[in-house]
């Protein structure tokens, strides 16, 4: 049998984590000293030891170690790792595709999350600005604005206003809710005249990252213009078109 300190230069670790590993219960020494404390370890052990330093060179977790040792299924341990493996490559991929896009255009984009949105939903047949003042108008009077900010779905011609919960609908309006997802966004500052540029800007990254667009466009009015009689919610309205600040969100897969 060998000291602690000869055995882990067998075995190509440090005493240090020998001693971490023995306190987890994951490998035992084969015999303590009960005077002294110190430990013993038997070549036998080693095949033991290098399966946990392989296993934790595949960066599979130490309590998924310790099941293992325990009699668990190695064969379902290690298909569990390679899909954690090939999913974290897939991450890394896409970052390294996002890093080459900002470097080429220094466009912001950032993949997130959202929640499904309740929204009162107007389909456009004239002016956007006077239909948004109807659908504002009719949340207002109703009570149910919801603390966030409005928006559209350009290719299906339709504008929405946040809204708490269902709430009664007319000819012309309508309740729905929006699904949640994950979104590829980018950010607009000033006139509307440059979010164009910045809807084929995400586009080309969303392509470029090769992901999947899963949905309409949404455009977010994040800071806007709005007559004060609608009674928003404070912070997002603005009088200077250089401060308009407008999201355009891609739901992507």
């Amino acid at each position: 049998m060998f000291q602690i300190g000869s055995f882990a230069r067998l075995g190509g670790i440090s005493a240090k984590q020998l001693r971490a590993y023995d306190a987890l219960g994951l490998f035992r020494p084969v015999w303590v000293d009960p005077t002294s404390a110190y430990r013993y370890y038997s070549p036998a052990q080693l095949p033991e030891l290098r399966r946990i330093l392989a296993l934790r060179q595949l960066g599979m977790p130490l309590d998924e170690i310790g099941r293992l040792a325990s009699g668990g299924d190695l064969r379902s341990a290690l298909d569990r790792r390679r899909a954690e493996l090939e999913r974290d490559r897939r991450l890394a991929d896409e970052r390294l595709r996002a890093l080459d896009i900002s470097l080429e255009s220094e466009t912001d984009v950032v993949v997130r999350s959202i929640g499904v949105e309740p929204v009162a939903v107007l389909s456009l047949t004239d002016d956007v600005s006077d239909a948004f003042f109807e659908l504002e108008t009719y949340v207002r009077d109703l009570g149910r604005r919801a603390h966030r900010p409005p928006g559209a779905i350009p290719s299906q011609r339709e504008i929405f206003v946040p809204v708490r919960g269902p709430i009664p609908e007319t000819e012309r309006i309508h309740y729905r809710r929006l699904p949640a997802g994950r979104v590829a966004s980018v950010i607009h500052r000033g006139p509307y005249a440059g979010v164009a540029e910045a809807r084929r800007a995400l586009e080309a990254w969303v392509a470029t990252a090769r992901l999947a667009p899963c949905g309409p466009m949404r455009t977010l009015y994040l800071q806007f213009g709005a007559e004060p009689d609608l009674r928003l919610p404070p912070g997002y309205v603005v009088r200077d078109a250089a401060d308009f600040v407008t999201e355009l969100q891609q739901p992507v897969t």
